[in-house]
């Protein structure tokens, strides 16, 4: 690499030389999560989730996962911009843009390793940018962090590397799959009575010796298995496992173990088939049912309040073919049945056996959403 290079690598990331003394990452951790509260005002436990992902950015190749941080607003001057430049500032060779483009993504991280800030994301992610959400979530999984482009006149094939921590802002929702690859950290609007400073133009150069900090702890660090709560979704798992291994050196679990309760329980999405199966479980368990017909099944979801299928289709309440449409990507299908109101009868219907395996697979409880209590955070 010549000297040109390498200056014009030193424009773009800045790498930090390790701290000239003994770091304690206990102390570190808490300096960093008391410079974020300093300036944002978040929902609680989040400001922990931040310090434990802005550390994991000087050690995320010592892990097989590693995930983007998702930054939700409902709408604009909920504080997206504020937490990015706070991220910015603190995490390892971090480079910020507010738009940036699919072969700009793996090329940057191919050269930089960056930790890589994007905000606006939901200007030009969402919709149908498909290049675009497969390069940011093929850098979830480190075995499989590659994308494969022709390069030069003879158009050879070249790996390029998307392995890189990714810190995103979006206003209202970012694609699904991004979404499930991440740690998400929903923005409000501040209070009046939310009493925050306001940020300094030299917060980077502020941050300096924090930086060096992480530096000198991530020389040292080696990721452990630490158990993460049992909960239905393995992705959402192996997301906060490095945060698991990183609190636990830190004398952190405590605090991880809170700031999952708090932030699963607001983050947790439904598609409409998990919907529709949590919404049958309930109306078996109240009836008591061992066989419903598809008739009463369908009646029954479109009298629930505030639940999608009173209104399904173009205005229209659920009908028993949309049902069954729903039904199907669970192996589950309607059969001939007797009438549970008369049994001369034949209908279309269900035994209730029909939907455990499903309900076993998908509806599972969170070992942890009954804990009696919670760790100061």
């Amino acid at each position: 690499m010549g000297d040109n290079d390498k200056e014009e690598i030193d424009s773009i990331v800045t790498t930090e030389q390790p701290f000239d003394g003994n770091v304690c990452i206990e102390d570190v951790l808490g300096d960093v999560k008391l410079l974020v509260e300093k300036y944002m005002s978040l929902p609680k436990g989040a400001s922990a989730v931040v310090a434990l992902w802005i550390a994991g950015t000087y050690v995320y190749d010592n892990f097989l996962i590693f995930p983007k941080l998702s930054i939700i607003s409902p709408e604009k001057r909920c504080g997206k911009t504020t937490l990015l430049e706070i991220i910015d500032a603190l995490s390892c060779k971090s480079v910020l843009a507010s738009n940036i483009t699919p072969a700009a993504i793996f090329r940057m991280i191919d050269v930089y390793s960056p930790t890589l800030i994007i905000d606006e994301a939901d200007t030009f992610i969402s919709g149908r940018n498909d290049e675009m959400i497969g390069i940011i979530n093929s850098g979830h999984r480190k075995a499989a962090a590659y994308v494969i482009r022709v390069t030069g006149k003879s158009h050879t094939p070249k790996k390029f590397s998307t392995w890189s921590p990714m810190a995103l802002a979006a206003i209202k929702r970012l694609p699904s799959t991004v979404e499930d690859r991440s740690v998400i950290i929903h923005l409000r609007r501040k209070m009046m009575s939310d009493k925050v400073q306001r940020m300094p133009i030299s917060l980077k150069d502020d941050c300096k010796e924090l930086r060096e900090k992480l530096t000198k702890w991530s020389e040292t660090f080696k990721g452990t298995f630490v158990e993460t709560p049992v909960i239905s979704n393995d992705r959402a798992m192996d997301n906060w496992l490095p945060l698991y291994s990183i609190a636990n050196q830190a004398n952190w679990i405590d605090k991880v173990n809170t700031s999952f309760i708090l932030l699963n329980d607001e983050t947790d999405e439904q598609t409409p088939s998990i919907m529709l199966l949590e919404d049958i479980r309930d109306i078996i368990d109240k009836g008591g049912w061992l066989k419903i017909s598809s008739a009463d099944l369908t009646e029954k979801l479109v009298s629930l309040e505030e639940r999608p299928w009173c209104e399904w289709k173009k205005g229209q309440p659920m009908t028993q073919n949309s049902l069954s449409k729903l039904l199907s990507s669970f192996k589950i299908k309607s059969k001939n049945i007797k009438s549970p109101h008369d049994a001369s009868k034949v209908v279309k219907g269900f035994d209730v056996e029909q939907f455990n395996d499903a309900f076993d697979r998908y509806l599972p409880k969170k070992a942890l959403q009954n804990a009696t209590s919670l760790q100061a955070i």
